[in-house]
């Protein structure tokens, strides 16, 4: 009777442990399912950002496939999530012809990548080749043709022109002002086929006119250009405004056959 008694007491215990049991193997069996299930979602997010494209714009004088090398220096660029970061949020060094560079989705396999080169301000003969540089001396272009719209410049001489490093200028005076000369030239929509230091003045050249500006107050010149040179077409000879200024306004125009 009492052996009776003590299996009936038992039996709940073994019932308990049962439970115990089956909420452990439920508990396993969510667990199993949520990390194959976040495991499944991280595969096919990482495939779906994986980068299989990337469209460049806003190059000129640069190649595309320079700009999709330097992205891909960084082994993790392969996921466009991370691009995108990194350009957005993080910090990077770029290279030395480019201004900026913005990245984002064209799709999110795809990349969009639009980047502004640094602006070209003239070029100087040296070695036979042609040598392109912004405003800061970058070498950003070497070629054997001439750029429509960019001065040759001439009375600048460049110890080191190697491509995307910096010229080596033996008078950086006269640097400056053919960078601030390239500027207002842009500005004013003017074409000068030439850019000469000589006779200690910045000379224009534009067809058979020789515009000489001195060394002082470009802007304020380069203004006055435009409508004076209408008025000379295919005329030859030298118009004189290194002396203009606001407190004088004598400009002069000597023609070749007057000139000494």
């Amino acid at each position: 009777m009492q052996k009776k008694q003590e299996e009936l007491e038992e039996k709940p215990k073994k019932r308990r442990k049962k439970k115990k049991k089956s909420r452990f193997g439920y508990y396993l069996y969510a667990v199993v399912v949520l990390l194959l299930t976040l495991a499944i979602i991280a595969v096919a997010l990482f495939l779906l950002t994986y980068v299989q494209k990337i469209e460049v714009e806003g190059t000129k004088y640069s190649k595309e496939s320079q700009i999709t090398e330097w992205i891909k220096e960084d082994p993790y660029t392969i996921n466009s999530l991370y691009t995108v970061g990194k350009f957005k949020f993080g910090s990077y060094e770029l290279p030395s012809f480019l201004e900026s560079v913005k990245v984002s989705f064209h799709t999110p396999w795809e990349l969009k990548v639009t980047v502004q080169e640094k602006q070209i301000v003239g070029c100087i003969l040296s070695d036979n080749a042609y040598v392109y540089f912004s405003d800061d001396g970058t070498v950003l272009l070497k070629g054997s043709e001439v750029l429509t719209g960019i001065p040759v410049v001439e009375g600048l001489e460049a110890a080191h022109t190697e491509l995307y490093e910096t010229l080596e200028i033996g008078n950086e005076k006269v640097f400056s002002y053919v960078v601030s000369i390239s500027e207002e030239v842009r500005k004013e929509e003017l074409a000068p086929d030439r850019l000469v230091w000589e006779d200690d003045s910045m000379n224009l050249y534009f067809g058979e006119i020789c515009v000489q500006l001195g060394k002082l107050n470009f802007d304020e010149k380069l203004i006055q250009l435009p409508p004076i040179l209408e008025k000379l077409e295919g005329k030859k000879g030298i118009l004189h405004l290194e002396h203009y200024n606001e407190m004088s306004s004598s400009i002069s125009f000597v023609e070749e056959d007057n000139a000494e």
